[in-house]
C-alpha cells in the first residue's frame, strides 16, 4: 500500500490536514471520522505518549465539540490533559490549551462556574509558562 502504508504518521498528518478542509466546508462529521482515524494511526504508530498524539486529542475534541458532541469532546480533552500532565509534570502550554478547552465545553453546557474556574486554570497556567 504505497511507500508509508496506512499506518504511518505522514498518512495521519495528511488525514489531519484533509480534516481541516472538511470543515471549513462545513462537513464537520466527516471530518470528525477522518480525525478518529488520525488519531488511531498516531497512538498505534508513536503511542500516547507524544506531543504529537496529544495534539490530535485536542484538534478531534474541538471537531466534537464543533459538532455538538459535548461529551465526546470533555472526554477528549480530558483525556490528553491527563497525558500532558503525566509526560510534562513540569507544566506546559500544551496543558493551559486543554485546561482553556475543557472551560469552553462547560460554557457551552450552560455550566458558567466551572467554565470559570476552567478558564481560570488555563489563565494561571499561561502565566507560569509564557509569562
Amino acid at each position: 500500500v504505497g511507500l508509508y502504508g496506512e499506518d504511518h504518521e505522514k498518512v495521519a498528518m495528511v488525514l489531519g490536514k484533509m480534516a481541516v478542509v472538511l470543515q471549513d466546508q462545513g462537513n464537520g462529521a466527516e471530518a470528525v471520522a477522518m480525525l478518529e482515524k488520525a488519531l488511531d494511526i498516531k497512538r498505534r504508530t508513536l503511542g500516547s505518549d507524544s506531543d504529537d498524539f496529544v495534539a490530535s486529542l485536542l484538534n478531534l475534541g474541538a471537531a466534537n465539540r464543533g459538532q455538538g458532541m459535548l461529551d465526546e469532546a470533555l472526554a477528549r480533552f480530558e483525556e490528553g490533559l491527563g497525558i500532558v500532565r503525566r509526560i510534562h509534570p513540569e507544566r506546559s502550554v500544551l496543558e493551559g490549551k486543554f485546561l482553556e478547552h475543557i472551560g469552553q465545553v462547560y460554557s457551552k453546557q450552560d455550566r458558567y462556574e466551572d467554565a470559570v474556574a476552567w478558564h481560570r486554570k488555563a489563565h494561571r497556567m499561561y502565566r507560569k509558562t509564557v509569562g
